[in-house]
């Protein structure tokens, strides 16, 4: 009996966000399903699917969620609270290849297997894997934040015109990344840190998977303490939405990760992003 992904309708995104409600440091449990669900509630034509496998989701909670960007960039976002991953695999099997990208999208060590099967299959092109430590910070951590911003800074929420700025020195840059951030600016929290002549010299987002992302700080404003001050402005606006407080930080990445261990916070898993 062939297999087929059927998309779940809107009225059931609820439902399955309530079976990961207790999968909440998991990059594709339910902040990410949160997030994707009220990101289309403030934007509803967004390309967003929630996808199942012969539409039996509420068994085992399998979904597989896509997000179509318009210059033709697919991230999929997928998790199962079975430990078996047949019905997963067979999901992501439905997919079809595609001679642009896929762009498997901060997925835990546990699904690791998954999408090292399933990205020979999709994939045309060598198929890249990086690992990220996952960290978590507290809610007694992040109440205990408290922002000292330096004399000549201003911190205020991004605006769509500083997407520009933002890809332009964001080391994962590709084709239409920009549009990607102005998304990130318009749906998610941010906190941008200004100059005295209103240049953006440091910022901090928040990614689709509800975590702490592209965190940059100019050259010319480094040591000044910045980088943690933008973690702990954005840390707040996600603690005070009710929502863990998560951050991916690339293995090599020392001084991030010296930063992010410093200030607090801790390492719980391994994610890792794929395409």
């Amino acid at each position: 009996m062939s297999k087929e992904l059927v998309e779940i309708p809107p009225r059931d995104w609820a439902k399955l966000r309530e079976l990961y409600i207790h999968k909440d440091t998991d990059p594709q449990g339910y902040p990410c399903i949160n997030n994707f669900i009220q990101w289309v509630e403030k934007d509803p034509s967004l390309k967003v699917k929630f996808l199942s496998l012969d539409g039996d989701w509420q068994k085992d909670g399998t979904f597989v969620l896509t997000w179509h960007r318009e210059v033709g960039v697919n991230h999929i976002y997928f998790n199962t609270l079975s430990d078996n991953f047949d019905n997963i695999t067979k999901a992501l099997e439905c997919l079809k290849p595609v001679e642009n990208e896929y762009i498997f999208f901060g997925y835990n060590s546990r699904l690791k297997p998954v999408v090292e099967d399933i990205g020979k299959k999709l994939y045309t092109k060598e198929f890249h894997v990086v690992g990220t430590i996952w960290y978590k910070a507290s809610k007694e951590l992040v109440d205990s934040f408290t922002l000292e911003v330096p004399y000549g800074i201003t911190l205020a929420d991004l605006s769509v015109e500083d997407a520009e700025t933002i890809n332009e020195i964001w080391p994962h840059r590709a084709p239409g990344s920009v549009d990607f951030v102005k998304n990130l600016i318009q749906l998610n929290v941010n906190t941008g840190a200004y100059d005295e002549s209103g240049k953006l010299v440091a910022w901090c987002l928040r990614l689709p998977i509800g975590s702490l992302g592209l965190l940059q700080v100019v050259d010319s404003h480094k040591r000044l303490g910045l980088g943690q001050l933008m973690v702990k402005s954005v840390s707040k606006k996600v603690s005070a939405l009710g929502d863990q407080v998560l951050a991916p930080v690339v293995h090599e990445n020392t001084a991030s990760r010296n930063m992010f261990e410093k200030i607090g916070f801790q390492a719980i898993e391994t994610v890792y992003w794929a395409n």
